[in-house]
């Protein structure tokens, strides 16, 4: 296999593994759109919101919650468009936190929302095995119902062919996206078509003929079972579903994870970054706002509670589940309903390589292996780096399906909102306390409003809107029960970490390099 080496020619000891990465700048804006819109994941993201949010709070509005949160959400993006246009290197959060706040912090915050990114790799495989397949077979009618072993073998197996995949390289991961794109967004509109096209009467006629019970017998159930339909709106419910909202718009600001390998850095980080979240913010909203007019907010609300509840209905009501009494030729209802399914082989691919490009990242600053930074000449990929990845996500896999790894991070959006707290606090003092580098970057980094730069309002912004994340987490059951254990499990990824880093650091000052030293400066592309 030819490699690009981590030594110079001299054989002397640098401050970087080299002095160049070896990574080449082949992806199109539309290939960075595509990568950082499948991590937003919008067919699991608001099957889960419509699930999460009406389990704790019945009456909450998850519409108003995705319009509440839209500002705030971008304020978020504009941190990371800033950083990736400052400094477009790959590793993303990893390089910008580390050359403002310090080389310690840096690496926990990536290496935290590295940990809790490629976990999503493994839930979402568990999500499709065990939710999305099985609202399939519903609207198919078969059923599926996998023992342990069986989604271990094909998690296994996933796993296999996704890192095969990315050994490939980027070029064959970006064409791979566009398929699978087209799938599954061919299904998604075929989706909102059919909520379009059903009226309100026409669902419930369809799911009092089909689904074994009626909408009167439902909503007198849940009222018996406790809930209270209708009314105002609950606004702390409603406020309090906004982490929701935050969770799932989560990754359409990747593209600084994987800047080193993008054309035209400035039009294609905006052009991927911006568009994907518009896009995702209009078709939540759109998608929101049809589900209620389809389904009726009370009765939604009522479906709902019981579903998740009191499981007294027969079927697990997730949206793709209720494609079935949507105004659809049956078959049209199964390609809707797998194309739930397909979603999940979309993303995946991203996760892969967003864990791949912060290994690299932190081999490059030699807080890895040297090893891990080496890149394949003909393929232009870390080889090493994303087998790394790939056992270690075979261990989240197990984790997962024999030890219940989701239970016992229930906490993990409070690692990822403390992680998300610190970078915003870079983007704050960036332009005070690293002067050289901010007025160094592109003028769009530059800009100010009332003589204050824009980055540090946006950062501002966006450091409360995780703070608010972090108090929900803390003070609500949303997200399991807090307290000194679950808090541990959650955070033992960090504090490992921050176990490891002091290791590297006294292992590196023997070997004669000083880590601080390759933090003064951005890493050579």
């Amino acid at each position: 296999m030819s490699t690009v080496s981590g030594s110079n020619p001299q054989g002397s000891t640098t401050v970087f593994v080299r002095n160049a990465t070896g990574l080449v700048r082949e992806l199109s804006p539309f290939d960075a759109f595509n990568l950082v819109f499948s991590a937003v994941l919008i067919p699991v993201g608001i099957t889960q919101v419509f699930s999460f949010a009406p389990t704790f709070w019945p009456n909450a509005n998850v519409l108003v919650s995705f319009l509440l949160s839209i500002p705030l959400v971008f304020c978020f993006g504009m941190v990371y468009l800033y950083f990736t246009v400052a400094m477009p290197r790959s590793g993303g959060d990893y390089v910008w936190v580390s050359r403002i706040l310090g080389p310690g912090v840096g690496f926990i915050t990536n290496l935290s929302l590295t940990f809790v990114f490629t976990t999503w790799i493994s839930f979402n495989f568990t999500t499709m095995m065990t939710l999305l397949l099985p609202s399939l077979g519903y609207v198919a009618g078969f059923t599926w119902a996998p023992d342990q072993l069986t989604q271990f073998l094909i998690a296994t197996l996933l796993t296999i062919l996704f890192a095969g995949l990315m050994m490939l390289g980027t070029k064959r991961v970006a064409r791979y996206m566009v398929y699978s794109f087209a799938v599954v967004w061919l299904g998604m509109i075929i989706w909102l078509i059919g909520l379009a096209m059903t009226g309100h009467d026409a669902f419930v006629s369809n799911f009092n003929a089909q689904s074994g019970t009626t909408i009167q017998q439902v909503t007198s159930a849940a009222n018996k079972a406790g809930f209270l339909s209708g009314g105002a709106l609950d606004w702390a419910g409603t406020i309090f579903a906004m982490i929701y909202a935050f969770q799932v718009f989560t990754g359409f600001q990747w593209t600084g994870y994987f800047a080193g390998e993008i054309k035209n850095v400035r039009r294609t980080a905006t052009v991927s970054i911006i568009g994907a979240l518009v896009i995702s913010a209009i078709l939540y909203v759109g998608a929101s706002l049809l589900v209620y007019n389809t389904y009726g907010v009370s009765n939604f609300a009522s479906i709902a509670f019981l579903g998740f509840n009191k499981s007294s209905l027969g079927f697990a009501p997730y949206l793709p589940t209720l494609v079935k009494f949507l105004a659809l030729p049956g078959f049209l209802q199964v390609f809707v309903a797998a194309c739930f399914v397909l979603s999940v082989l979309w993303w995946t691919p991203t996760g892969f390589l967003i864990a791949t490009r912060n290994l690299f990242a932190w081999s490059f600053d030699r807080l890895a292996p040297d090893g891990v930074a080496r890149i394949n000449d003909r393929l232009h990929t870390p080889v090493i780096a994303t087998i790394i990845v790939a056992i270690w996500v075979e261990f989240l896999n197990y984790m997962n399906i024999y030890q219940n790894l989701g239970a016992l991070l229930l906490n993990v959006i409070a690692v990822m909102a403390v992680a998300f707290i610190l970078v915003a606090l870079a983007a704050i003092v960036m332009p005070f306390t690293r002067r050289s580098l901010f007025e160094s970057a592109p003028q769009m980094v530059r800009a100010h409003i009332a003589g204050v730069p824009v980055i540090t309002i946006v950062g501002v912004i966006m450091l409360l809107s995780w703070a608010f994340v972090l108090y929900v987490a803390f003070t609500t059951t949303a997200f399991g029960q807090i307290g000194v254990k679950p808090l541990i499990e959650a955070f033992a990824v960090p504090i490992a970490g921050v176990i490891y880093y002091v290791i590297m650091r006294i292992v590196r000052a023997q070997q004669g390099i000083q880590l601080k030293a390759a933090f003064q400066e951005i890493p050579p592309e």
